[in-house]
């Protein structure tokens, strides 16, 4: 008896170590793709975006280019800074709690499938204020195929699927057009062109995305808690800015990563009730 519990407790903590290595490396995958994807818009050979010369192979990754010392281009000598390695560090903590939480394999998958999509947006939203339609594209039909099976929620069905994703095109594109109106509106009354907009057409495609992940009603609760943390982030930030006398009352922030904090407030939390 003792025996077949160490036994399992030993698998345990051999596939955790497993999956962590395993997130490391798509870690590392998910900055290539977040350092050349906006700049390229296609997957090309890692390289330094200082001098555009051919990184080696050690310096593809952010924690073995530590290990091995490589942490600056060969040719350049310009740093990689610290996101690699905590993007890295992240990704193979997400794959190990999936293991751990996730009753089944199908599960696993579409739980660490979608928290590396929404890690990859994320990254990329931050550092370039973008959403690409060439990563929620595909996105969107991976999500709907997963949905329909019932990868993600085999209880959730067909109908709460597909809602949710038109809900979530459909709700966040109405407040991008409001956006645009408002814009317009304050361009005019200020007589200069104001280009920022609350949401941008990517956060529209990436809350399609969402709604199919969560689907609906889920889809709701997933924008609101998203909204209001964006809201309270910037009232936050305005507030600070004011006291530096840095105000800008057309501050832009990024939604995506707000959007996804949302989407992950009702996945985790309806997916795996016991997280």
């Amino acid at each position: 008896m003792h025996l077949c519990l160490f036994s399992g407790a030993m698998y345990n903590a051999y596939m955790i170590i497993v999956f962590l290595i395993c997130g490391i490396l798509v870690g590392g995958v998910i900055n290539i793709l977040a350092d050349h994807l906006p700049v390229d818009r296609s997957i090309v050979h890692p390289y330094c975006p200082a001098c555009t010369a051919p990184r080696p192979v050690l310096e593809w990754f952010g924690i073995p280019s530590v290990l091995f010392k490589r942490t600056e281009c060969s040719y350049c000598g310009a740093g990689r800074g610290l996101r690699p390695i905590i993007v890295e560090l992240v990704s193979g903590a997400a794959a190990a709690a999936a293991f751990l939480f996730s009753p089944d394999v199908f599960t696993f998958l579409s739980a660490y499938l979608i928290f590396s999509i929404f890690l990859l947006i994320t990254v990329i939203d931050l550092e370039h204020r973008l959403i690409l339609h060439m990563v929620t594209g595909p996105s969107a039909i991976l999500m709907a195929v997963m949905g329909l099976l019932g990868w993600i929620d085999p209880d959730r069905g067909v109908l709460s699927t597909l809602l949710g994703g038109m809900a979530g095109f459909g709700s966040v594109y109405l407040l991008y057009l409001l956006g645009i109106v408002f814009s317009r509106a304050m361009a005019k009354k200020q007589g200069a062109e104001v280009e920022e907009v609350a949401f941008g057409f990517g956060d529209v495609t990436l809350s399609g995305v969402i709604g199919l992940i969560v689907g609906f009603p889920g889809v709701v609760v997933a924008i609101f808690f998203g909204i209001m943390a964006a809201g309270i982030f910037s009232l936050g930030y305005l507030v600070l800015m004011m006291l530096r006398r840095r105000y800008n009352a057309f501050m832009p922030i990024p939604y995506g990563p707000f959007l996804i904090l949302g989407a992950l407030f009702v996945y985790l939390r309806w997916i795996f009730p016991g997280f």
